[in-house]
């Protein structure tokens, strides 16, 4: 069963945009940032024709296969508050869950719909994350407004391979009902931790430690 925070999510299949067939991603070799606190921080790069995109990934220390989360972009930039969603991202990686994160910051002083990333640049970093991460193909979720395209049950384009097949949404990021109660939540250390623990529960991760989504303790101990 697919999961959706708040109410659920509609998404408009673009038949033009699903009969084309899947670029290839281009995309940079791995390097590491730092390993600490049992998580490995890798950066890579995916060379888009607007231009590179960097992406960070997080990755616990772990045997067994993690859950999986695609961050469609790493801040949210509201008034006079800026939300750092690596942080966040870090803090669900002490829970046992891997991320890759897309550079980008959803605007949010004046709210809008503006911020959705390029279809091919947030299926590229879902592609990374499954090829290069032991992830748990059953606990896949994505987060943030990006451009997911599909029909039915999938969210894959025509020729496009692996598909990331997500079972849960944290949807936040623009302006219709849910969507923009989940983002003003995020905007505040309560919603970031009810978001953090409605993940938890949905891709059975461990138990959520508050002081991990502490203002200006991303880095903190478990």
């Amino acid at each position: 069963m697919r999961h959706y925070l708040s109410f659920a999510i509609v998404f408009c299949a673009l038949a033009s945009t699903c009969a084309a067939q899947f670029a290839p991603c281009k995309v940079s070799k791995p390097s590491t940032v730092e390993q600490r606190d049992g998580i490995t921080e890798l950066r890579v790069s995916f060379l888009e024709p607007s231009g590179e995109r960097e992406a960070h990934i997080f990755v616990p220390e772990s045997d067994a296969p993690f859950a999986g989360i695609v961050f469609s972009h790493s801040a949210i930039h509201g008034v006079n508050t800026r939300v750092d969603l690596l942080g966040f991202a870090r803090g669900l990686a002490l829970a046992g869950a891997a991320s890759i994160v897309l550079e980008g910051t959803i605007e949010w002083e004046t709210p809008n719909d503006n911020s959705k990333q390029a279809y091919h640049l947030t299926a590229c970093a879902s592609h990374w994350l499954l090829e290069n991460v032991n992830v748990d193909r059953q606990r896949l979720a994505r987060a943030g407004p990006g451009a997911w395209v599909g029909s039915g049950n999938y969210y894959c384009l025509e020729g496009e391979s692996p598909c990331y097949n997500g079972q849960a949404i944290l949807n936040f990021g623009e302006t219709t009902n849910a969507e923009f109660r989940n983002t003003e939540r995020m905007l505040t250390r309560a919603g970031r931790l009810e978001m953090a623990q409605w993940t938890q529960r949905v891709l059975n991760l461990r138990e959520i430690n508050p002081a991990w989504f502490a203002p200006g303790l991303p880095h903190s101990e478990h």
